[in-house]
């Protein structure tokens, strides 16, 4: 198969033909150009794939920089400094919005991890973990002892405790 007959195939399948027509047109069999389809990601319905070219259209714009990723007006790139990717701020300040970002975190007070939008800092899951970590470090502190010297299964130690008795461990 010639790199011509396989960008025909290409576009004669984004049209909405099926292997059999493209097969006819092209002089090669069903098969062939089944199996090519299966490997580039052109198979199934060809009603499908005319709306996947739509999206994959849309990606490469996305991609190339050649396009505002918020509302798809074409950009002026000038020759130095960093690409522009949005026309306006307006348009960056509607993409962010749309997609925020999402940090995952671990819980300073309970260990456990969590999802932040936008804000990459953030040290507690929840705010009751913030009060515990903020005013209960001696009821917390005289728990865990408790439970050690109960031989019980401690569920988590919070970081201000861990690091004051690892900082105990590495001075002896």
């Amino acid at each position: 198969m010639t790199d011509e007959q396989r960008n025909q195939i290409r576009i004669l399948r984004y049209q909405g033909l099926g292997y059999m027509k493209i097969g006819e047109t092209l002089g090669l069999s069903r098969d062939i150009i089944r199996g090519y389809c299966k490997r580039h990601g052109l198979n199934g319905r060809a009603t499908d794939l005319v709306k996947n070219q739509e999206e994959d259209e849309k990606f490469k714009r996305k991609i190339t920089n050649e396009y505002c990723l918020s509302c798809g007006s074409k950009l002026e790139q000038k020759g130095i400094g960093t690409k522009k990717k949005y026309c306006t701020i307006q348009c960056k300040r509607k993409w962010e919005k749309d997609n925020p970002k999402i940090y995952k975190l671990r819980c300073d007070y309970c260990r456990k991890e969590y999802l932040s939008e936008r804000v990459k800092k953030r040290k507690f899951c929840s705010n009751d973990c913030y009060v515990r970590n903020r005013f209960f470090k001696e009821e917390d502190a005289a728990e865990i002892l408790g439970k050690i010297m109960k031989r019980q299964k401690v569920d988590y130690v919070p970081k201000w405790l861990e690091e004051l008795l690892l900082s105990y461990i590495k001075n002896d």
